[in-house]
């Protein structure tokens, strides 16, 4: 089977109208969203991914205009090019399914799935349960576990909001003993997630692991604090025929200005 390109973006944020201290200080740079998303998206259109996967906070809290705004401008820019989202914690479900999707609102949980050169990529919600911290209820085990029943030539691939990170602490992801069956089974091909505004790529009980960069602002851990900077990025990850994979990290500050470092207990 031929190699598959996944356009991998995350914590997009967007919002005009966010105040916040992290988002006030980008403004004054001049580094905004409205200017960052294009410069992606003109990268994406000479790499011809295969599918586009967004792993959470589309927007800050917006409402369904910003939701619309964040599909307008992807669907122009690859119109031919499918979509996946997940949920973040600073996602307004009703607002993504009436502004992004054109669905009805509701705040349910968001689970979707689809199939692209023979991998199924399921779209789990990790953020609906609690905010900060990620957990997979029933719900979205007993989802994930119904579509499992049925093959998928070159595995089912998983999109989360949040990693399975020791280092994240209250960031990451609750690992119950029924998610941590699943990934033992050999049926998950790759985890794909955001939420900690870094680029990392690591293995979870052997399951390929890869963690996007925000495309609005980076965070890094430093002992007992997180530095907010601003740092802006995405990656591109292939799978070959053989199922090898490769990452490549694009970023489009790649010379950091830290704004300011907070407690993480």
């Amino acid at each position: 089977m031929n190699t598959i390109t996944i356009a991998h973006l995350s914590d997009i944020h967007y919002n005009p109208e966010d105040s916040s201290q992290i988002s006030t200080l980008l403004k004054e740079k001049g580094l905004l969203v409205e200017n960052l998303l294009p410069q992606c998206l003109e990268t994406l259109k000479n790499r011809n991914p295969d599918i586009i996967l967004i792993t959470g906070d589309l927007t800050h809290e917006g409402n369904s205009s910003h939701y619309r705004y964040l599909k307008q401008q992807i669907s122009s820019a690859l119109p031919d090019v499918p979509i996946l989202c997940t949920m973040g914690n600073h996602d307004i479900r009703g607002a993504f399914r009436q502004g992004f999707l054109k669905e009805p609102p509701s705040e349910d949980p968001y689970y979707s799935c689809l199939s692209i050169k023979g991998f199924r990529f399921v779209s789990l919600d990790s953020s609906y349960e609690k905010g900060l911290e990620g957990v997979l209820g029933d719900d979205a085990l007993d989802y994930l576990e119904d579509i499992l029943l049925r093959p998928a030539a070159r595995g089912t691939i998983l999109l989360m909001h949040h990693p399975v990170m020791e280092a994240a602490r209250s960031m990451g992801l609750t690992m119950g003993s029924r998610f941590s069956r699943i990934l033992k089974s050999g049926k998950i091909t790759a985890l794909f997630n955001g939420h900690v505004h870094g680029s990392y790529t690591g293995t979870v009980y052997g399951v390929p692991q890869f963690t996007s960069d925000s495309l609005k602002t980076g965070c890094d851990y430093l002992g007992n604090y997180l530095s907010y900077n601003d740092r802006a990025g995405y990656q591109l990850v292939t799978f070959d025929k053989k199922g090898d994979w490769n990452v490549e990290r694009f970023l489009l500050h790649p010379k950091t200005e830290i704004y300011f470092k907070k407690k993480f207990d």
